[in-house]
């Protein structure tokens, strides 16, 4: 309890705890808050440029499509027509496709030579030739699809100034009866298809971009000078499909391309999300406003907090201090919080429970000195001496020397283990030494009372144990057990069994009753009134050293024997030593 000495702010702990407690989670909301925000933001942005971008390339496909259609069927119609003999037809089918399709400038039929078949007047003298053209070149070279120019340029068809798209495919027709290879040319009007484009809102700055293949410019519905479209159309064509987060002129956007698979053109859709950093940005400081609220509403409940904690603890610290200085009798008296108030408790329940503990110490402590005392005392019992001695003149007087020798020997090797230097616990071997000096003693005086066996285990030998626990157990089964009778038994075994050390002192006699072994449990367990007190020693000292793993069991059978029982607990050798 040294740390009491030193100066503790238990309020200012407890303030600081508790404002940095929430100024941490404030703090982890607000961040996790603005990332989710940020996060769903961007994510439903980016899905709608994704669906305007395929919304987008849905309409352009559904328009190639319907222009794909009107080739085939004007293909399919004219396939079993001449261009010679059936002339007047196929002009017709041509006309008639051009005014139902508002977007359709004309449609030409040129053979291979790039001279025309069918369709308007060419801009050129007639019987000019077309065969320098791309478009007529490209139809020609991969005549197994429908080829879509990839940039603008003027009709080739006379008094037409739109600008137009081109469409031309390799297709065979008859002429004067044979079959020949030729070139069907679609021109489509430029404006009707940007217009496709035009409907879109894409923020401001955001703009739809056309690339061909090749990453090259065909479209952008930028107006003015187009200076975004020039850096988006690098990053457009670097990407050629899916969608990226970039930064132009200073302003996030976002690209999103596609693919059109009839053209093989790339559909770019560049949208302004430079609102969305420009939202995060007032929500950050919304959130900072937010926090900066919080953190002083916190500061205030904390502080609050820590008076009514600080108090309370502070005069609970008093208490304890008093008690460190050896005055168990100072009462902590507090109020405030519950838990406070139950620790309070709780210490003078403690320190109730400490000089209750310091006084049974006390008091164990007399009583064990007594018992040491009187255990001492017993081996020196008068009555013991004087009869042995008396025992010892009788042998001499009818000449039994070789009986005095063993008899002195035995007595003096006796006391010598009794007192033990002063220690408490002794091996066992010793233990057992002294059970038989004193065996040995009490044979020679009673002659023919008893006869003995000591079997004990050859790894007990070495442990320790408290000293003289046998031999009163031994004396109460010469005295009580065998009483007058003669040609007595008495056997003495000791073992190691599941971590303990048991010893047995068995004896023949009349046995014990029920009623009477109650009586010396009643005696072992504190009666004084009751006889029996060397037993009730054993017990009682075998409970102060090993406290409730040592016990003592008396078992007996009527008129045949009794057995006490010494279970000690079984401790390293040569560790237990006072």
């Amino acid at each position: 309890m040294k740390f009491f000495k030193k100066p503790i702010t238990i309020g200012m702990n407890v303030f600081l705890m508790t404002f940095s407690l929430a100024s941490v989670v404030l703090l982890l909301t607000s961040i996790v808050f603005l990332t989710v925000f940020t996060g769903i933001v961007h994510e439903n942005i980016e899905t709608q440029a994704k669906e305007i971008n395929k919304q987008i390339v849905l309409n352009f496909e559904s328009y190639i499509n319907s222009i794909i259609e009107t080739a085939d069927y004007i293909q399919f119609g004219s396939v079993n027509l001449d261009a010679e003999t059936d002339a007047a037809t196929i002009d017709s089918l041509f006309r008639m496709n051009t005014e139902i399709k508002k977007d359709m400038v004309s449609i030409f039929l040129f053979d291979t030579a790039g001279r025309k078949i069918a369709g308007p007047t060419l801009e050129f003298a007639t019987g000019g030739s077309v065969a320098d053209k791309d478009w007529f070149q490209t139809a020609l070279r991969i005549p197994e699809i429908y080829n879509f120019s990839t940039e603008q340029g003027s009709s080739v068809a006379e008094n037409r100034s739109e600008q137009v798209i081109t469409v031309s495919r390799s297709i065979r027709f008859k002429r004067a009866g044979r079959e020949e290879s030729g070139v069907l040319l679609l021109e489509l009007n430029y404006d009707m298809i940007t217009d496709l484009a035009r409907k879109t809102n894409l923020g401001e700055y955001g703009h739809l971009m056309i690339l061909d293949d090749q990453g090259r410019l065909l479209y952008t519905s930028e107006t003015g000078e187009p200076r975004m479209t020039l850096l988006s159309a690098k990053e457009a064509s670097s990407i050629f499909l899916g969608s990226r987060r970039v930064t132009l002129w200073n302003t996030d956007m976002f690209i999103n391309v596609n693919t059109l698979i009839q053209t093989r053109w790339l559909i770019a859709t560049v949208s302004n999300i430079n609102g969305i950093r420009n939202a995060v940005k007032r929500l950050a400081l919304i959130i900072v406003l937010i926090y900066s609220v919080s953190i002083a509403i916190c500061a205030t409940v904390a502080a609050v907090i820590s008076l009514q904690v600080s108090r309370p603890v502070s005069q609970l610290k008093t208490a304890m201090l008093k008690v460190e200085e050896g005055d168990f009798s100072r009462q902590a008296s507090v109020s405030g919080q519950t838990e406070i108030v139950s620790l309070a408790h709780s210490f003078n329940a403690m320190t109730g429970k400490i000089r209750e503990l310091m006084a049974r110490l006390v008091s164990q402590q007399r009583e064990k000195r007594k018992m040491e005392l009187q255990v001492l005392q017993n081996q020196i019992n008068p009555h013991f001496l004087y009869n042995t001695l008396d025992s010892i003149v009788w042998l001499a007087e009818h000449d039994r020397n070789k009986d005095v020798i063993t008899t002195v020997v035995a007595l003096a090797h006796f006391f010598r283990i009794g007192i033990s230097k002063g220690e408490t616990f002794i091996p066992v071997g010793n233990e057992i030494s002294h059970v038989r000096n004193y065996l040995t003693i009490q044979s020679i005086r009673y002659v023919n009372k008893f006869t003995y066996d000591i079997q004990v285990d050859s790894r007990l030998l070495g442990y320790r144990v408290m000293k003289l626990v046998l031999q009163p157990i031994v004396e109460n089964a010469i005295y009580h057990g065998i009483g007058d009778e003669d040609d007595g038994k008495i056997k003495i075994t000791g073992t190691i069994e599941n971590g303990y050390m048991v010893f047995r002192v068995w004896n023949s006699g009349y046995g014990i009753s029920e009623e009477k072994i109650r009586e010396m449990y009643e005696t072992m367990r504190g009666n004084p009134e009751k006889p029996s007190v060397g037993i009730r020693n054993v017990y009682q000292r075998l409970k102060l050293y090993y406290g409730d793993e040592a016990e003592v069991i008396i078992t007996s059978i009527q008129d045949e024997s009794t057995t006490v029982s010494l279970r000690i607990p079984l401790e390293p050798k040569e560790e237990r030593d006072e």
